[in-house]
């Protein structure tokens, strides 16, 4: 049974946004770097003769930890061109410490022991490392942890506080979140049937440190994963084409509310079974859904931690508002840009700006996914029937396609009045 031209639309842009989320994964080269840097932290640490800082646990957390990291934006500004790496620093002995006094020996011992071009910056709740003689450059956010009172559990595993500059400690729980997003990626999707193209006298005890999920792990991406890192990109693209790098969607909120979205998705799936396209428009649609408002706060927290709330800037007295309206309007971008594909653009040039100004692919990129669709497919984002076959065929006799023709003499909607 033949698929009809809508039909073969929907798996080539379905095929065409897949592709997209491996594309803006990092690279083999770019991750092994990354892991060679972070194994230094180690070192750095056990070389500590703070008794504070002894037995120390590193970890890494983040979209790393998460496996949605992407490739920054090229040509942007401040830290969206860099990749984003972060890693907790399980302490010990940081019980009834003050918040500040760990942040400084943190910050001492970074900059005693690394060797990096760039001065090591404080942040509120740790220290970012720029190792900015790489290309693309990246860094990566240190930030020190403890138990809360009553966890036993060892190396950073249970609920968390972390210091902060100007607040003391707060809650995280990192671990625990990584483990419910990767529970919630396994969970499969009932699918319908598609193609599938897929120095001291005293002696501490050494720091010690987690391995980063291997390369593999982190490119065999699953339909959530996908979606995260696509949203993510679209993220940047348009914080920086409107002006709102301050103030876009953090990737903590937007994975928070994506995971939630789409094991909603799952269940309903069984009764309903969907292809992954339809999924993942549907994740983006119910984003919203899972955002709360309690005692006039909004809350996106840890699902694994409500003293985690990953929403905290939208509750700010002056920019709170800021921030909720950037996420909105992020948001309603983000819907219409991940059905791009399914539009008929009147030219290959007018989706091809569409597709960079919101994933910041070129038309390279859509030709090479062009070439990997069935030649009598309808090509993402035109008009139904426009296929390589009736390109060719066009090219061939000097005219156009049957599709393209029959709306040639459609004049434009006049505006009203």
């Amino acid at each position: 049974m033949s698929m009809s031209n809508e039909q073969t639309k929907r798996d080539s842009w379905q095929h065409f946004l897949l592709r997209a989320a491996r594309e803006i994964s990092l690279s083999e080269p770019q991750y092994s770097k990354i892991n060679e840097r972070y194994s230094q932290l180690q070192k750095i640490l056990s070389a500590s003769d703070n008794p504070l800082l002894a037995e120390a646990h590193i970890f890494v957390q983040g979209s790393i930890r998460l496996q949605t990291t992407i490739k920054p934006v090229s040509g942007a500004f401040a830290d969206m061109n860099t990749i984003d790496a972060d890693a907790i620093i399980w302490l010990p002995h940081a019980q009834g410490v003050d918040a500040n006094e760990v942040l400084e020996a943190i910050e001492a011992r970074f900059k005693e022991g690394s060797r990096v071009q760039e001065d090591i910056q404080p942040l509120r709740r740790g220290i970012r490392i720029v190792y900015a003689d790489e290309s693309p450059g990246f860094h990566i956010d240190v930030t020190p942890a403890r138990a809360i009172n009553g966890n036993v559990e060892e190396n950073g595993e249970g609920k968390l506080e972390v210091p902060d500059r100007v607040t003391g400690w707060k809650a995280s729980s990192p671990i625990p979140y990584s483990n419910w997003l990767q529970a919630a990626s396994t969970q499969q999707i009932v699918a319908m049937d598609s193609l599938a193209l897929n120095k001291s006298e005293c002696i501490f005890e050494a720091a010690t440190q987690d391995p980063l999920p291997t390369y593999q792990d982190y490119l065999d991406q699953d339909p959530l994963r996908a979606t995260i890192k696509l949203l993510k990109r679209h993220r940047d693209e348009w914080a920086i084409r409107t002006k709102n790098e301050d103030f876009r969607p953090i990737s903590a909120v937007i994975t928070t509310l994506a995971t939630h979205a789409y094991l909603d998705v799952v269940q309903e799936s069984k009764s309903k079974p969907l292809r992954p396209l339809d999924a993942i428009l549907e994740i983006v649609r119910r984003m919203p859904q899972y955002i709360k408002y309690q005692a006039n706060d909004y809350l996106v927290c840890n699902p694994k931690d409500n003293g985690e709330n990953f929403a905290e800037k939208w509750n700010r007295p002056l920019e709170g508002e800021r921030y909720r309206q950037a996420f909105y309007a992020w948001h309603l971008s983000a819907s219409m840009s991940v059905a791009l594909g399914l539009e008929s653009f009147d030219s290959a040039n007018d989706f091809a700006k569409e597709v960079k100004e919101n994933f910041g692919m070129g038309l390279t990129f859509i030709t090479e996914v062009n070439n990997e669709i069935p030649a009598n497919w309808t090509m993402p984002g035109r008009l139904n029937g426009t296929t390589r076959n009736t390109i060719s065929i066009g090219a061939i006799f000097g005219g156009t396609t049957a599709s393209e023709s029959s709306q040639a003499s459609v004049k434009p909607v006049e505006r009203l009045g």
